[in-house]
Parts: C-alpha cells; sequence; structure tokens
C-alpha cells in the first residue's frame, strides 16, 4: 500500500471529506507525486469518498448550528463541491429555512425593538446565511410573537 493511500485512509478515519478537500490535503503533502490521482480513484471507486455523502453529513451538521442556506452553499463550493450535489443536499435535507432562522432569532435574549435593534438582526441573519426573504419572514414571525425585534 502506497503512502498517499495510507494517508488518506487516516484522513478518512477522523471524518468525511470531499473528493476536492481530499485531493487538496494531498496535493499539499506531496507535490509532486503521480498516486494522488489513482488514489483518489481508487477511493471514490471503493465508495470511501462521496461528495454527496459528504454534502448531506455537511448539510446537517450546519443545520444544527442554524446556519442559512446560503452560507452552507459556499461553504460547500469552497470544499470543491459541484452545485448540483449541493443543490441535492440542500432540498434533500427537508429544512424549512424560514423556521430556521425564526428559531435561531428567538433564541436570542433581546429587550429593544427598535429600528436599529431590527437591522442590527437582520444583518445577523443575512451573515449567517438566509436569504433576505427568509430574514425578513423571521424578523416579521418574531415581531408578531411579542418577543424581541
Amino acid at each position: 500500500m502506497s503512502e498517499v493511500l495510507q494517508y488518506a485512509f487516516r484522513l478518512l478515519s477522523r471524518r468525511e471529506y470531499s473528493v476536492g478537500e481530499l485531493s487538496q490535503k494531498l496535493e499539499r503533502k506531496w507535490p509532486d507525486s503521480d498516486d494522488i490521482q489513482a488514489t483518489l480513484d481508487r477511493l471514490v471507486e471503493e465508495g470511501m469518498v462521496c461528495d454527496a455523502r459528504f454534502a448531506e453529513a455537511f448539510v446537517r451538521s450546519r443545520h444544527a448550528r442554524q446556519q442559512g442556506p446560503r452560507k452552507i452553499r459556499a461553504e460547500l463550493r469552497k470544499r470543491g463541491v459541484a452545485d448540483p450535489v449541493t443543490d441535492a443536499a440542500l432540498d434533500g435535507a427537508g429544512v424549512d429555512w424560514s423556521q430556521l432562522a425564526s428559531d435561531w432569532l428567538q433564541r436570542q435574549s433581546v429587550a429593544e425593538r427598535d429600528y436599529d435593534a431590527r437591522a442590527r438582526y437582520y444583518r445577523r441573519l443575512v451573515n449567517r446565511g438566509f436569504t433576505h426573504d427568509q430574514a425578513l419572514n423571521a424578523l416579521g414571525d418574531w415581531a408578531e410573537r411579542g418577543d424581541g425585534v
């Protein structure tokens, strides 16, 4: 077994990787190796590396952190996952993103209900990766309940 393959196994034993992410790690360690592509092909063929599985796990973990779809999409793109795979993972998660934004906003303990506080929480929701509409829906729900902004 080659040193590249052994290293890839060690990495994969800790967590799931996308093909692009694993390729970058291997190329950083062995910039001139010809074994990297053969190793990646073997790992994909054996089902040890799968972008779809990685994207599904990534979406679940970021959903648990209450992050929005735009941020998740950007992070998956950065890790080398193709957009159709990302779309399938986001759609397959079955998440109501507006409700998730509303839940996150409800967890924030804020007494102010003025315009500045509303603008501040809108920016925070958008920075968490929620769309404009999802952020506005969450702010509207929160104001209707009377428990904040």
